[in-house]
């Protein structure tokens, strides 16, 4: 083979190495997508509208008859309290289930109270007493049959969540989904409806939820022919037989407790766990009493006529009866004039109408 063969065959070997297909190159990612543009951002609330409300109501003037009556330091009666206390009374949407208003135990034709012995609560638990008349409440000392409670705002409070089973916080948020409410509300306390605001404003209220300016009262005041002849005669019988030992004018209670021998209830005792204070119960004001039947704590005396005889006979015989409670002889005449005089103590309520709800 001649030398220019074999240089040529050399050439070509290194011409094919040379000529190798190189490795492929690594693939290039793609750029990551653009993040997108974050949503805007939601337009804030409408505001709520504006609640104009009407100016309260004036407190109703104390019917004649009646001593001044006080309200305490941290509470004082307002107009707008008072007023937001009426609604709330006849309203159902205070109570747990929206099911009852006080104004179901408490009728204004009856002064306040109601027409049968005992009232059953939300949920159907029937009271044990009978349900009291709420007019004049204000001058009560302590409140209930057993007077356990020392103040009207607790009591207030006590029906709100026995009476009609309120659970108060829940309560309180209700009322204030309510727009009108809860304006009512901060005009007259500073703040939305709370647990503690709601028993004030039922508190104010029954301070100006009173009774008086009856035919007594004006014969009291130098009117001659504002009482019968006959219950003229019954009130002079009336403080012969030392019925106002108790039942003192011009509010006809002591506000105290007596035993008269009632039923097994222990009464008092329930509140102070003395022994010296069962069968005790607070003495009712005999205002309005002509309206208020059945009578006594549990309501079993369905008459004037059987409660007159009850406490003529000086009440029932037991080891803790009233010694300020004696056996009277009383005629048939004297028992007749002693109701007209009862029927003489009706007289005229600071409201006698439904309010508007909202």
């Amino acid at each position: 083979m001649s030398r220019s063969l074999i240089v040529l065959a050399v050439l070509t070997l290194v011409a094919c190495k040379t000529a190798e297909t190189p490795a492929p190159a690594k693939p290039v990612e793609p750029a990551p997508a653009p993040a997108p543009a974050p949503a805007p951002a939601p337009p804030p609330p409408a505001p709520a509208p504006k609640i104009e409300l009407p100016a309260a109501p004036a407190l109703p003037k104390l019917p004649a008859g009646l001593p001044e009556l006080p309200a305490p330091a941290d509470n004082p009666t307002t107009a707008e309290k008072a007023e937001l206390g009426w609604k709330l009374f006849f309203d159902k949407r205070v109570s747990k289930d929206g099911s009852m208003a006080c104004v179901q135990c408490h009728e204004i034709a009856r002064a306040y109270t109601s027409a049968t012995a005992l009232d059953p609560k939300v949920g159907g638990a029937v009271n044990k007493r009978n349900t009291p008349s709420v007019l004049n409440l204000g001058f009560h000392t302590t409140w209930y049959w057993d007077g356990r409670m020392a103040t009207l705002e607790a009591v207030s409070n006590a029906a709100w969540k026995g009476q009609l089973g309120a659970d108060p916080a829940a309560s309180a948020k209700a009322l204030n989904e309510v727009p009108v409410y809860k304006a009512m509300f901060e005009r007259a306390f500073g703040e939305p409806a709370t647990a503690d605001n709601v028993p004030k404003a039922f508190a104010a209220f029954f301070r100006t939820l009173n009774s008086g300016n009856s035919a007594w009262d004006r014969a009291q005041a130098g009117d001659q022919k504002a009482m019968s002849a006959e219950a003229t005669e019954g009130f002079k019988v009336f403080g012969a037989k030392g019925c106002t030992t108790c039942h003192v004018p011009p509010l006809f209670t002591h506000y105290d407790f007596e035993n008269i021998g009632i039923g097994d209830d222990p009464g008092r005792k329930d509140a102070t766990k003395a022994d010296a204070d069962a069968g005790k119960f607070k003495t009712p004001s005999l205002r309005n009493v002509a309206l208020t039947a059945p009578y006594f704590h549990d309501g079993h005396a369905k008459t004037l006529e059987e409660a007159i005889a009850l406490m003529a006979k000086g009440g029932n015989k037991n080891p803790n009866l009233s010694t300020k409670l004696k056996p009277q002889k009383v005629s048939a005449k004297e028992a007749k004039a002693l109701k007209a005089f009862l029927e003489s103590l009706t007289g005229e309520s600071t409201y006698t109408t439904e309010p508007t709800l909202p």
